[in-house]
């Protein structure tokens, strides 16, 4: 029965999450299609499969729609850092942040990737471009599970071992830890050191 509990909104993301469901447990069957219904469809398909092209994708370059050469990236979460927003939970400045990863503070920011080595040790990637990032976390926060294409390694800036927290967990993530959705703050910058800020784990 419905949630009586539910905004308009939150009622309209609750559908689009069902509807997200359904086709990906077509997809999974084998029977979904973007394409013309086959004639041998059966009513509840052909509603389905309209379902499917009725849904909106968020595209975004390395979401891997145009590439199928490289592999996906597992991640356990990303970091947008930005001199006008660091992300909630980080005492220090942008400077001192950027500082610590050794990275410039540069008025674009960075993209930071949580990912895993072959080891299975912590990695975080640092990449200059956040196009990838910013459409990354516009699919997370719409219940969309999605990963980008493994970085190619001209567009990865620098990599450190350990992770750098708190980040935005992504699904896979959030569900291991028994949230349900991703979760992320900002809040505005300091312009002064505050403190020590919070170290990557591992």
């Amino acid at each position: 029965m419905p949630r009586p509990d539910l905004s308009e909104p939150e009622y309209l993301r609750h559908i689009e999450h069902l509807a997200r469901k359904i086709v990906n447990a077509a997809s999974a069957e084998g029977w979904l299609t973007y394409a013309d219904d086959p004639a041998e469809a059966t009513p509840l398909q052909r509603m389905v499969n309209e379902t499917a092209r009725q849904l909106r994708h968020y595209h975004f370059d390395g979401d891997g729609c145009l590439d199928e050469e490289r592999p996906f990236l597992r991640l356990a979460g990303v970091v947008l850092l930005q001199p006008q927003a660091v992300p909630l939970g980080m005492e220090e400045s942008y400077p001192e942040i950027c500082a610590r990863l050794g990275v410039e503070a540069r008025p674009e920011g960075w993209a930071i990737w949580n990912t895993w080595a072959a080891d299975g040790q912590s990695l975080s990637m640092i990449l200059a471009d956040s196009g990838g990032t910013e459409g990354l976390l516009m699919n997370w926060a719409r219940g969309i599970e999605i990963y980008p294409l493994t970085p190619l390694p001209a567009q990865v800036v620098l990599t450190r071992q350990g992770w750098l927290t708190p980040m935005t967990l992504s699904p896979r993530s959030a569900r291991r830890l028994g949230a349900i959705q991703p979760v992320s703050g900002k809040v505005a910058a300091k312009s002064e050191a505050s403190g020590g800020g919070t170290p990557a784990p591992g």
